[in-house]
């Protein structure tokens, strides 16, 4: 404590500035680490609550493998001494006619029917079923019997008129492509749900929906004592019982390899501020050597001053770690209240407060704690070896530290080489490719330990330019101080290697996406219909709408597409089928098989993912259900395709061949392809006359536009943090520099005395500011680019299953490079003309 109030408090108390900024450079990067993950926590805990009050709370959801339940079945499933209720429901999606959603279109509502007796048993066995669904009325469960009633949750009675007593929706009835008005009572309210939501009584909603006899899924309670996985085994063949989805798990997975990744970003503003401690706390140590001489003279131990060192570096850290914490849950808060507690989800309801406080908070708060005192204290950790090793005498006597123990290149260059190696590992941990950022991280520090090889470089460099005065003392210091500069760079070479990473993997994803969407768009417009089948999926266009399209005088081709489903193995989940008339060679095709066909398999074409999750590589041929007939055909992969539409398993056929193996003749988009002198807005006023609201249309442009509108905005978040990160090492190299040139005060007396000028010392500061600077600059260039090449060509195909082509933004990188140079200089000319105020003479007696 003495040696605290002696030693660091007068240090500290006549230079905050510097301790402030390793303190906050600490409390940002915490800060936005635990800010981020409150964000992802937060909308992962509202949709997995949504999900839970529409999906109820059953011990097991039973489904048919292809096609719907019937009432025969939910009759022998109640015939089972093991069921102890089990709730019916029918589910569809109707549009609300004259009402808009979010994006322009008209509005989506979802109905599900539910049978309010069997609810009523499941209550009555105290374990009642989708609570949030009961209507707030009078009666309850029973509120739902009525001829036609429906109730509604806040997002949808948020569009009804006051005083509405019917509401009138527009709905497809399977093995239907016409399109049909329904009216509904209005009834009272329900809980459950984010996006508009209506329940009625079963019984109404298959009359309505045209499917009587039908259901959806039975959700089952078994008798107490009964083991859920033991019962769905012996189930018949036709029926698939599982627990009810985890939305919110399936969300996480979904989305982890982008929340992994905008974890890491903001870590990277705490590795930054971490090097920015090690700056300040390595400057102020160099500052005091006399005084930790004088102590270690008067019998302080080297240990001891090891410790204090280190106990800087906690009290940094524990100050803006604190400090972190409660900015973090304040950004989160913010971010909630900005983007709407849905953080994209569309319609969620929860408020900010009950999401951040409805997660798990200690733990995290404790992760985050931890690493953010340990970055503290691994930055304090060579300056408290710096100051352990010292000699007292030595260092009394002018003869600074004894000589330091520097790094050979071949360390660095072999940090590099480790971390190429690395780049070259597959994902270990469920598609997160941690030998990646393990190689980013070898990088990194191999390029942090050849900066002074760097620096020593220029500065012999120098020997060629014509002798003098200035020149000579230029190289000598660069080639006796190259570990000071790589100390003071540290900071801002990290930071902006990093920044040059992000923006050139930022505009080689722009780059080729924008590419990507000129192939993917080759007509002028799109039509699709507004309505959807009960599993989201766009409903057929009727055939005679079809037909009257192509014969619009607006309209010189179209082409047809089916968008379905099939499954690839029994039980799994559902992936994209796309059908249309397929032109391999205008494909974005990355591999193609070249072999023989198989006997009997239909050609496909399948997208990254498919590849990388699925192992479906060209020439491949497996077996796959298409979920809309049952029916189970052969397919043979042709060829991998860029998709950037999707993350998950996608895959392509010809549209001839999905009519002939599935039967199915429907359409459920179409692309349209204008009559030369015709307009979008002159097609688009024709289709509305047609179909009126039935049918959505889309330009290619406009598709084009949206695209990289929702790039950009996905990437803003990163590019904040990018920004946050290249501050806060510029503030480091200002700090850094700052301290140097006051340091060497008496450097600058005794460089008086033998004659030189003010203005030649402004020179000579010029000239070693430009050499470390350049080299810091150069360093961070390079680093940055084999940092991209990382991120373009092993992250990004590992975590998201997208695949890019390197594009360098040329001006971009200029102007990092430039901002990062002229920082390192002007920081430098600043102090030093600070340091220069100061009288020679007072400046040389210092040293007496």
């Amino acid at each position: 404590m003495r040696l605290w109030r002696h030693l660091t408090w007068p240090a500290w108390r006549d230079q905050p500035g510097r301790v402030l900024l390793a303190i906050v450079a600490v409390m940002l990067g915490v800060a936005l680490a635990f800010g981020v993950h409150l964000l992802n926590g937060a909308a992962l805990t509202e949709f997995a609550r949504a999900a839970r009050g529409v999906n109820g709370q059953p011990d097991l959801v039973l489904r048919a493998p292809s096609g719907p339940l019937t009432d025969a079945d939910l009759a022998e499933l109640l015939n089972r001494p093991e069921v102890a209720a089990a709730n019916p429901v029918v589910e569809a999606m109707a549009v609300w006619p004259g009402q808009t959603g979010r994006d322009g279109r008209v509005l989506p509502i979802r109905l599900i029917g539910l049978d309010p007796m069997a609810l009523l048993a499941a209550a009555n066995n105290g374990r009642p079923m989708a609570a949030e669904l009961t209507p707030q009325v009078d009666g309850g469960l029973m509120g739902l019997l009525g001829a036609n009633l429906v109730h509604l949750n806040a997002a949808a009675r948020n569009h009804l008129p006051p005083d509405a007593t019917t509401l009138t929706l527009r709905l497809v009835q399977p093995g239907s492509t016409e399109p049909r008005d329904i009216e509904l009572q209005v009834g009272g309210r329900i809980a459950a749900g984010s996006a508009p939501l209506g329940v009625l009584d079963i019984a109404d909603a298959q009359a309505l929906f045209g499917r009587l006899g039908a259901l959806d899924r039975i959700d089952v309670q078994l008798m107490p004592g009964v083991d859920a996985a033991t019962w769905a085994k012996s189930l018949p063949a036709r029926w698939k019982a599982a627990p009810p989805a985890d939305e919110g798990e399936r969300l996480s997975d979904l989305t982890r390899a982008y929340r992994v990744n905008l974890g890491l970003l903001a870590l990277m503003a705490l590795f930054t501020g971490s090097f920015l401690v090690y700056a300040v706390l390595s400057l102020a140590t160099a500052q005091r050597l006399p005084q930790w001489a004088l102590v270690g003279v008067l019998g302080v131990s080297a240990g001891m001053r090891w410790r204090l060192i280190l106990v800087e570096g906690l009290v940094i850290g524990a100050i803006g770690t604190a400090l972190g914490l409660a900015l973090g849950v304040g950004l989160a808060a913010g971010a909630l209240k900005l983007l709407g507690s849905d953080l994209g989800l569309h319609g969620a309801s929860g408020s900010s407060t009950d999401l951040l406080l409805g997660q798990p908070l200690l733990l995290p708060a404790l992760a985050y704690a931890v690493l953010g005192l340990a970055a503290a204290l691994l930055a304090a950790l060579a300056p408290a070896v710096t100051v352990r090793r010292i000699a007292p005498a030595l260092v009394l006597k002018g003869l600074g530290l004894p000589a330091g123990r520097t790094l050979p290149a071949w360390v660095g260059l072999g940090l590099l080489a480790l971390g190429a190696a690395l780049a070259w590992l597959p994902p270990v941990w469920d598609g997160t490719p941690v030998a990646a950022y393990l190689s980013m991280l070898c990088l990194l520090t191999g390029g942090l330990a050849l900066v002074p090889a760097l620096v020593r470089g220029l500065g012999a460099a120098l020997a060629r330019l014509p002798a003098g005065a200035l020149l000579l003392l230029a190289r000598e210091r660069s080639r006796d101080q190259a570990t000071e500069a790589r100390r003071s760079l540290a900071g801002v070479l990290v930071a902006l290697a990093l920044a040059v990473a992000m923006t050139v993997m930022i505009g080689s994803f722009r780059e080729s996406l924008s590419r990507w969407l000129d192939d993917a768009l080759p007509a002028d417009l799109y039509a699709r219909s507004a309505l959807r089948g009960a599993d989201g999926m766009p409903a057929p266009l009727p055939p005679a709408l079809i037909d009257k399209l192509a014969r619009l005088p607006e309209i010189a081709r179209t082409a047809p597409q089916r968008t379905a489903r099939l499954r690839l193995a029994p039980g799994a989940d559902a992936v994209a089928l796309t059908a249309r008339d397929v032109d391999a060679g205008g494909l974005p095709l990355l591999d193609r098989w070249t072999g023989p066909a198989a006997a009997g398999a239909v050609a496909v074409w399948v997208n990254e993912a498919a590849r990388d999750r699925d192992r479906l590589v060209p020439g491949r041929v497996f077996q796959a259900e298409l979920i809309d007939s049952g029916r189970v055909v052969k397919l043979q992969v042709q060829g991998i395709w860029r998709d950037y539409s999707r993350q998950s398993t996608a895959l392509w056929v010809a549209l001839p061949d999905y009519r002939r193996i599935s039967g199915d003749p429907s359409t459920t988009e179409t692309a349209l392809w204008l009559a030369p002198g015709s307009s979008l807005d002159a097609a688009r006023a024709a289709i509305k006359r047609l179909a009126g609201d039935d049918v959505e249309t889309a330009a290619a442009g406009e598709l084009r536009t949206l695209s990289l509108q929702l790039f950009d905005r996905s990437f803003a978040i990163t590019l904040w943090l990018q920004a946050v990160a290249l501050a806060v090492g510029l503030f480091g190299v200002i700090a850094s520099q700052s301290a140097q040139a006051l340091a060497r005060k008496r450097e600058f007396g005794l460089l008086r005395h033998l004659g030189l000028s003010r203005r030649a010392l402004m020179r000579l500061l010029l000239l070693e500011a430009s050499l470390t600077g350049g080299a810091g600059a150069l360093a961070g260039l390079a680093l940055g680019l084999g940092l991209s090449v990382v991120l373009v060509y092993v992250v990004n195909p590992q975590s998201f299953h997208w695949s890019m082509e390197l594009s360098l933004p040329v001006g971009r990188l200029a102007a990092l490079v430039g901002l990062a140079f002229a920082a390192a200089v002007g920081a430098s000319l600043l102090a030093g003309r600070r340091a220069l105020a100061a009288d020679a003479v007072r400046a040389v007696r210092e040293d007496s």
